[in-house]
């Protein structure tokens, strides 16, 4: 349905820099750059939301670095978030004071629309990925996958497949966010809830 919106569900991105970052960076002892894996990015709201708040996080925590994965399984919406230029109304959300520093306006005086900064854009990389694929081909393990009212879509035992799969390329440790909608209940992954929509692999051995 590629529905999105900035900041949707808000209370998670609270809970990513109050209790996953920190825990993250408590154990990071290499100083390695976070990923940060938008796993069903639509049209880019939530990965740029994403890239907002933790560069917010890095500028009051020095030496903090972090990158922004945005897969989803459609070119057309990939490239529009790609762009990253959005309407007037779909940045309501966004608070005036990231609008001005995250955001620019068009040049033609008439465009009723936005457009994040490049410096924002350099951060986010998007790739086109399919759920449905045996393997992700991903090189690396994420620290945090935001994979949020995507998985309501498909019926329990394909859930349960393709939340088997992302697990594998989360680092032991890391952490999920999944839609408020979504339940991991009884299903066979190494996740353990940590607070509503949040969960954390337990075993360090995977």
């Amino acid at each position: 349905t590629n529905k999105t919106d900035f900041f949707r569900e808000a209370a998670h991105f609270d809970l990513l820099v109050q209790k996953a970052i920190p825990d993250i960076m408590d154990r990071n002892e290499s100083g390695r750059s976070v990923l940060v894996w938008s796993a069903a990015c639509s049209s880019g709201e939530e990965p740029y939301t994403l890239a907002m708040v933790l560069n917010e996080y890095g500028l009051s925590h020095p030496g903090f670095r972090f990158r922004v994965l945005a897969t989803d399984i459609s070119t057309t919406v990939l490239e529009k978030a790609r762009l990253g230029v959005y309407g007037y109304e779909l940045l309501r959300p966004v608070s005036l004071d990231l609008r001005q520093k995250y955001f620019m306006r068009s040049r033609d005086p008439e465009s009723k629309t936005l457009r994040v900064v490049p410096e924002l854009r350099q951060l986010v990389e998007f790739r086109r990925l399919n759920f449905m694929d045996a393997d992700f081909g991903l090189s690396e393990r994420a620290d945090i996958i935001f994979c949020r009212n995507a998985l309501i879509y498909f019926d329990r035992p394909t859930q349960e497949k393709i939340l088997q799969k992302l697990t594998r390329y989360l680092a032991p440790g890391g952490y999920t966010f999944v839609g408020h909608a979504e339940t991991l209940h009884d299903m066979d992954i190494p996740l353990t809830p940590i607070a509503p929509a949040l969960y954390r692999k337990i075993d360090a051995r995977s």
